[in-house]
């Protein structure tokens, strides 16, 4: 007679491959049309009015689906709420509370429900429509295929100067000024469907890491698809959208050099903090206008950055808790109204404490995501990769301002990785306890993906 010693291991190894598929891709469910709708409508140009409101083809999809996203969130079934969630809803709601002081009621109604639609509605969106591993790989690839139907446009208009959709749609349909730039390395910057050519950018670098690492099987499509976010990246000719791509490579390449070695994001953030520290000591210019003078492609550029960063921060610091809305913030006559630095325009608009609170939430995703342990390989792989996509778009962010379609982009992503904090509960008390038996006999995502995360 067989021994319990001598049949565990062939009972646990029977349960295994169900676990295994249990853990690596989550329970099977049908990713919504409704996301890639979404990002499809991102990338319409063109807009129109209802009365005195500018509204948008995503706006429509937000504005339809709010109150149903935000039901499902209230009611707990995309999961509890979270530390994320009410810092989002606070970011919101102080937006949406500084516009309507500032502007009042007749002024600031639309603004600041615009605002409360275009910054918690996607977030909510996505915690309720990207609730697994299949759907969140449905939406990497969704955006993957819009960047890549992209491309021949922004190629063409590289060389021709003549942005294609726009014209296109604005035969029949109001759509965005073409802006007139100069020519970068004898090419004319690309603007695509978007308002700006770094927005077009800044959109295309969101899906380098994510189509590198989560675009899912065979992986040669993932790395397919990241060489065409690199080059429709490449077409805008911005330096943020090159940021934001050269943040996530680094990233990515960190990753893979020091998987063996303990503590290893530890020892990049003590690294980046030590050059901060460096640079604010013994240079004659603060840290953030030497960062800007080395990232950008001309000094006129630069040096208007730079300006911008010490008037802006002097507005804030004249109007530190109400910031001066959508009023003519402190500087020179002789400057522009833009900000070039989407934290700094939080910080001018609404408030230090609106800051504060955009920033806790941005940080709050990835801090909360990469503190996650004995996920899946799968799941830890999206993970990953969400984070290290926020990572490059919040540095690019610093040199460029976001709004419309693109800053929707972001506060969508932000809520398509909430689904991996309940992950663990959608296994059932049964299987979660074979995962804990046979946990000491496979590996785990800590041991293939994280391998120096793992205690001695």
């Amino acid at each position: 007679m067989e021994s319990i010693a001598t049949r565990r291991p062939r009972q646990v190894g029977k349960a295994l491959p169900s676990v295994r598929r249990q853990v690596a891709v989550g329970q099977p469910t049908r990713s919504s049309r409704l996301v890639a709708l979404l990002i499809f409508l991102l990338a319409m140009p063109f807009y129109f009015y209802v009365g005195s409101t500018r509204l948008s083809p995503y706006r429509l999809v937000l504005v339809a689906t709010l109150i149903p996203c935000l039901v499902a969130w209230l009611s707990g079934s995309v999961g509890r709420i979270r530390l994320q969630d009410i810092l989002m809803f606070l970011a919101a709601t102080w937006g949406a509370a500084i516009l309507l002081g500032q502007h009042g009621i007749d002024e600031g109604l639309q603004s600041a429900g615009i605002f409360v639609i275009e910054t918690f509605g996607p977030f909510l969106f996505a915690r309720r429509y990207i609730r697994d591993v299949f759907a969140f790989r449905h939406m990497v690839r969704c955006l993957v295929l819009l960047i890549a139907v992209l491309l021949p446009f922004a190629l063409y208009e590289n060389f021709t100067g003549t942005p294609i959709l726009i014209e296109l749609f604005g035969k029949f349909l109001p759509v965005y000024p073409i802006g007139e730039y100069e020519p970068r390395l004898g090419l004319s910057r690309a603007q695509g469907p978007f308002e700006h050519q770094i927005l077009f950018g800044v959109v295309c670098s969101s899906a380098f890491a994510l189509s590198f690492l989560a675009f899912g099987v065979p992986a040669r499509m993932g790395r397919l698809g990241s060489g065409v976010v690199a080059m429709t990246v490449f077409s805008s000719l911005s330096s943020g959208a090159f940021l934001s791509v050269a943040v996530q490579v680094m990233l990515i390449v960190w990753d893979k050099v020091t998987a063996s070695v303990r503590r290893r994001w530890a020892i990049l953030a003590s690294i980046v903090i030590g050059t901060f520290l460096i640079v604010n000591v013994f240079s004659n210019r603060t840290p953030f206008e030497v960062f800007i003078s080395y990232l950008t492609f001309d000094a006129d550029t630069s040096y208007m950055r730079v300006l911008i960063w010490r008037f802006g921060t002097e507005s804030v610091m004249m109007h530190p808790i109400f910031g001066t809305g959508l009023y003519r913030w402190e500087r020179p006559d002789w400057m522009p109204g833009s900000i070039d630095n989407y934290w700094l325009v939080v910080a001018v608009r609404y408030g230090i404490p609106g800051f504060v609170l955009m920033a806790a939430a941005y940080l709050s995703v990835c801090f909360g995501l990469g503190r996650l342990r004995n996920l899946p390989c799968q799941v830890a792989q999206c993970r990953k990769a969400l984070i290290i996509t926020l990572c490059g778009l919040a540095i690019a962010m610093c040199t460029v301002h976001v709004w419309d379609a693109p800053y929707v982009l972001v506060m969508f992503l932000l809520g398509s990785g909430m689904w991996i904090f309940d992950y663990s509960n959608r296994i059932p008390l049964a299987r979660r306890k074979t995962l804990t038996r046979v946990n000491s006999l496979i590996p785990t995502c800590e041991d293939v993906c994280f391998p120096a995360d793992r205690p001695a």
